[in-house]
């Protein structure tokens, strides 16, 4: 789900080739419209509450929003660099089960993991518990620690097959075919 750079810049994308105004998308994704504008300058302050509210409206999957532009190859070469965990059905907020999963194979503690992430526990505990109010910015913090990118991190318990359908879809709303 994401360099927030290429959120804002898909969000613009999927709002204009769907024909929506700026309102349209705010309102119906619950925010201001000066928030959405925000996000569409690549404001890093962004919650991922309000990313799946905005997927929703854009009627595209939050978890590739920021990466659907990219070729199936530059995608799947990149997520192909992690480990990659047995596939989980998919949910809105697989990136927190993703952590906890990651967190258990390395070992770690939630403590261990929030002191190497520069994060508190308690903020890391929300996480975990998939705490959907938690900025783009922390879950960053944590996938860095993995030695990942946020599309990896949630990523991770996805098959190629069931990524790329999300990504063909996502392009399908803005009509692009191929990359």
């Amino acid at each position: 789900m994401w360099d927030i750079d290429e959120i804002g810049k898909n969000v613009t994308l999927l709002r204009i080739a769907q024909g929506f105004t700026q309102e349209e998308v705010a309102l119906q994704s619950h925010i201001s419209v000066s928030r959405l504008q925000d996000i569409e300058y690549g404001c890093p302050n962004v919650t991922v509450d309000t990313i799946l509210y905005i997927a929703k409206t854009l009627h595209v999957d939050s978890q590739v929003l920021g990466i659907f532009l990219k070729s199936d190859e530059e995608i799947l070469s990149q997520i192909h660099k992690t480990p990659r965990l047995p596939e989980l059905p998919e949910e809105p907020l697989q990136v927190f089960r993703n952590i906890v999963l990651l967190r258990n194979m390395e070992g770690l503690t939630q403590k261990q993991l929030a002191h190497m992430s520069n994060i508190s526990v308690a903020r890391l505990r929300d996480i975990e518990h998939g705490c959907a109010n938690v900025t783009i910015n922390k879950s960053a913090c944590i996938a860095k620690t993995f030695g990942m990118s946020m599309s990896e991190l949630n990523t991770v318990t996805m098959s190629d097959a069931s990524l790329l359908n999300l990504v063909h879809r996502a392009r399908a709303v803005v009509g692009i075919t191929e990359t």
